[in-house]
């Protein structure tokens, strides 16, 4: 040992007492390294409490949500998710047209969805026929059968023969103002034959030979095709804004969905890398939940099937049936 320090000193050029001193500070280093190793496996090791971040995500939650009643729904195994009725609602004659949000809160429907209601009539829609309810985005089939007996609207809009017999001949009887005015009346019987044609494939001319369907109508379903990534079935063409649904009933005469090919060929949403641009600009994912779906993502991981997604606390089981085809969970 003593040579070595001899040898030490000697390679160094230390002094006695600068050798004693690199010694010791080779010493506290050693054991300083030691002591990374050794203590942590001294400590008695503390299990992970995920509470200080639940809380924190509940806190998310709390902000974002309103106190907003919603629509309480059940998994059927036939006929897939239902809307279960309220038991405390007031049934009363109304025409949608007129009545107010409290109203149709009073006849069973939940505050959003009353809301959503107004916001459409105030951009100018309008229901012509009671089936024209189906329209709103959500609303329950269960409901409107409840509230169909109720609804003051006809079942179906009866053409006129006679004033259309004018329109078409003002000579007959009507007069060119008349006639102008009414150039281009909805549902005017095409002469050319329409080729049934894939709803996911076509494009505004095709649309276009549909009769009621106009070039904006018609941009306006490629639009909301591409922001879905795809139709999974036909009669989602009836979310599209503004389709009046004898409109949407001729138009199903001659398109179709090769449901079979559109769930491979459907633009899936990366629920796992998303932004909450990204979400947000799904049809089907509000801007709230949006939020909420990647802040429950950075706390609890990714997702790993719709069952993961299922969890999310505001997420309903009609939301969720909807946008599950929609989701990729590479």
């Amino acid at each position: 040992m003593r040579k070595l320090y001899q040898r030490l000193q000697n390679v160094l050029g230390f002094s006695r007492r600068e050798t004693n001193g690199f010694l010791l500070m080779a010493l506290l280093m050693l054991l300083a390294i030691a002591a990374l190793f050794w203590v942590p496996a001294l400590l008695p090791e503390t299990p992970y409490d995920p509470t200080a971040d639940r809380r924190q995500l509940d806190s998310l939650v709390a902000q974002l949500d309103t106190s907003t009643a919603r629509p309480v729904f059940v998994s059927d195994k036939k006929s897939g998710f239902k809307f279960k009725p309220r038991t405390d609602i007031r049934l009363f004659p109304f025409n949608p047209n007129e009545i107010n949000s409290e109203q149709w809160q009073q006849l069973g429907l939940p505050r959003f969805l009353a809301e959503r209601i107004m916001r459409y009539r105030g951009k100018g829609g309008s229901f012509k026929t009671k089936s024209d309810l189906r329209r709103i985005y959500d609303f329950p089939e269960p409901l409107y059968q409840q509230l169909h007996p109720y609804i003051q609207l006809p079942e179906t809009i009866e053409r006129n023969s006679s004033v259309l017999s004018k329109i078409e001949n003002p000579a007959s009887g009507g007069n060119a103002q008349n006639a102008r005015s009414f150039e281009n009346p909805p549902f005017r019987p095409r002469e050319t034959k329409i080729v049934r044609f894939d709803l996911n494939t076509a494009d505004t001319n095709q649309l276009m030979a549909v009769r009621g369907i106009g070039p904006a109508l018609s941009r306006r379903i490629v639009k909301y095709r591409n922001a879905l990534g795809g139709f999974g079935r036909a009669d989602q063409v009836r979310e599209v804004y503004g389709l009046d649904s004898l409109v949407v009933d001729e138009l199903l005469k001659y398109a179709y969905v090769n449901e079979t090919s559109s769930a491979n060929n459907i633009k899936k949403l990366r629920i796992n890398t998303a932004t909450v641009e990204e979400l947000d600009a799904h049809p089907y994912i509000s801007p709230r939940l949006a939020k909420v779906l990647v802040a429950y993502r950075k706390q609890h991981g990714s997702y790993r099937s719709v069952a993961d997604v299922a969890q999310v606390k505001i997420m309903d089981e009609a939301t969720l049936g909807k946008i599950a085809p929609y989701l990729s969970f590479e």
